[in-house]
């Protein structure tokens, strides 16, 4: 009883080392994380690539944090006294337990972490995953957010994005076809539609688009009803959408006063390319 009792201020001096030496280890880590917010963020004009840096210095933080309390109170149990051994056995049956129940959650938060650490798409970036695209709106670590042309919202997991098309990196290119019928005078197709582009390439509100002249690329292919004319252009990044929509806008204003009509499929015609 008296050694317990002579004991008592040992344990208490061990467990107030414990708690200070965590309160430590958290303020430092505090501070390394806001240091490295100052000078890895100042790197960066861009507000969705700080974001991205912003979230994974978070989840570092958060982790790091979880980590130096669950140390500092299986020291304390020990410095009590208190056999952590079976402890430590079932917390690695519950973790075991926990990760076989929620493995696609997991799967979701490691797909997220990938994402933002790879800098796959962006805040704002216009995507396709799988049938869906449409504008990124949000990248949390679990899901994904974008909303399409309808003003539809989808919620994506990060753990099922595999294949990602990035409209909005680096460039883009506007493609249009153009379906013109067999007997059409083919010189006078090509002439009109390089007059139609010469058009869009000074237009004002395209120009700036625009970092190639748009291209007739030829005939693309052909159906059993019509021959098919691919006019191209090179874009910024998110912009050829806009470009494809005057592409296609000034090509048949120009084959209509040409006199070249636009070959439609006959009724219940199917194509043989």
């Amino acid at each position: 009883m008296i050694s317990f009792i002579q004991a008592i201020p040992v344990v208490i001096l061990q467990i107030a080392l414990i708690c200070l030496l965590a309160l430590i280890g958290s303020w430092a880590a505090r501070k390394v994380r806001h240091q490295a917010e100052r000078q890895v963020l100042r790197r960066f004009d861009d507000p969705g690539q700080q974001a991205r840096l912003k979230t994974l210095m978070d989840v570092s933080f958060t982790t790091l944090q979880a980590v130096i309390a669950a140390v500092a109170i299986l020291m304390i149990l020990y410095a009590l006294g208190i056999n952590i051994t079976p402890m430590l056995a079932g917390v690695g049956v519950a973790g075991l337990t926990l990760s076989l129940g929620a493995q696609t959650l997991v799967k979701d938060f490691l797909g997220g972490f990938i994402i933002l650490f790879e800098n796959q798409f962006r805040v704002g970036d216009s995507i396709q995953v799988g049938s869906v695209s449409g504008t990124v709106e949000q990248i949390t670590l679990r899901a994904t957010l974008l909303r399409d042309a309808q003003g539809r919202q989808f919620i994506i997991p990060n753990g099922d994005i595999r294949v990602v098309s990035n409209y909005t990196r680096d460039w883009a290119r506007a493609v249009v076809d153009v379906n013109v019928p067999f007997e059409a005078d083919i010189g006078q197709v090509v002439r009109a539609l390089e007059a139609a582009m010469q058009k869009v390439a000074a237009d004002e509100t395209i120009k700036s688009d625009l970092m190639e002249a748009p291209q007739i690329l030829g005939w693309n292919s052909f159906t059993n009803w019509a021959v098919q004319v691919r006019l191209s252009a090179k874009t910024l990044p998110g912009k050829h959408g806009g470009v494809e929509r005057a592409m296609r806008q000034t090509a048949l204003e120009a084959l209509n006063s040409a006199g070249v009509q636009i070959a439609l499929p006959f009724p219940g015609l199917q194509d043989a390319a």
